[in-house]
């Protein structure tokens, strides 16, 4: 899953990068791969410890200035998400920033659908599923807003898909403050909200000063500064939010193990994550809800207290089950 961080020159988005990568020297030219952090994994770890503890991970890229220029919004395109970052401390006007870039979003997207339109017009294919759509799509962002907004069916998306349409992208919006911000919370969040983003207030100063203090330290250092967690695992968990995300987990003596899934992923779904051959020789699949295992973490005791579920291979895979795969190729 990749997020690219845009906004204006002087918002604060390559402090919020060098933060996210935990060094002030941090090459910001460069993809980066960063570990999400889940107690529950730590937690299986503890229990299991095995030679391995694989998190799942998200890589940020940072969109260089001028972000917004066409040869940088081909960079956003290749994003699942849009992470836009506003100056709320300085001298930034952060609506006014925020409905220009949004406007610069909404124009490229019209721009590509008004070309493919033409060619599909001229190829006879004026009335196809594909025109109609994009006819559709058009009349809608000439008001002004974004298509994050509209509801699209999966097939639409699967139509949509190759376009990669900006303002289609999940959005959240980091406003990066210290102290007071310029702008009040309640204006700008209801304009994000107005728009289907997510809001985020975030001092990324202090997110990369965070860095510097001993990993131990930090959860009581920010409780003591009267915040429950990190601006950055609140960034991660938002991105997470924005694209349906749920993670399963697997166990064993070599690895424990996060898998990232899309919310209302099957049991199937959840074989083909892990290999291709668990979902092509799927038998059935034992299924230990998260809460169960914490308070029972003994595979034997749960056997024998019949709590070890077999599901099918349309079960819905819930937020932190614990899954073992029976296959057979």
């Amino acid at each position: 899953m990749k997020i690219a961080l845009a906004g204006k020159p002087g918002c604060g988005r390559s402090t919020l990068f060098r933060a996210l990568a935990g060094s002030v020297d941090a090459d910001s030219g460069k993809p980066l791969t960063v570990k999400i952090p889940d107690h529950r994994l730590d937690f299986l770890e503890s229990i299991h410890n095995p030679e391995k503890n694989i998190h799942a991970t998200v890589v940020f890229f940072d969109v260089p200035s001028p972000s917004f220029s066409i040869a940088n919004l081909a960079l956003i395109r290749n994003a699942a998400v849009l992470t836009l970052v506003l100056d709320n401390y300085a001298l930034g006007d952060t609506i006014n920033d925020f409905n220009e870039i949004e406007a610069e979003l909404i124009l490229a997207d019209m721009a590509l659908c008004e070309k493919r339109l033409a060619r599909l017009v001229k190829e006879s294919k004026g009335k196809s599923r594909e025109a109609i759509l994009l006819g559709n799509l058009q009349g809608h962002m000439e008001s002004g807003s974004p298509l994050r907004l509209l509801k699209i069916d999966e097939g639409e998306a699967a139509i949509l898909a190759p376009y990669a349409l900006l303002s289609l992208k999940p959005l959240i919006v980091i406003s990066n403050r210290m102290g007071d911000p310029i702008t009040p919370d309640e204006e700008l969040s209801s304009t994000v909200s107005e728009h289907g983003g997510i809001l985020l207030d975030i001092d990324t100063g202090f997110e990369l000063e965070l860095t510097e203090i001993d990993e131990s330290e930090q959860v009581p250092f920010l409780e003591s500064m009267g915040y429950s967690s990190s601006g950055l695992s609140r960034l991660i968990a938002a991105s997470y939010s924005a694209l349906d995300l749920i993670v399963f987990f697997t166990i064993g003596k070599d690895e424990v193990r996060a898998w990232p899934i899309r919310k209302g992923s099957t049991a199937l779904d959840a074989a083909g994550t892990i290999h291709s051959d668990f979902a092509r020789g799927f038998i059935r699949a034992v299924v230990i809800p998260w809460e169960l295992y914490h308070e029972y973490p003994d595979e034997t005791l749960l056997k024998e207290k019949g709590e070890l579920r077999i599901e099918g291979r349309d079960y819905t895979v819930k937020d932190g089950d614990l899954i073992e795969i029976r296959f057979n190729v």
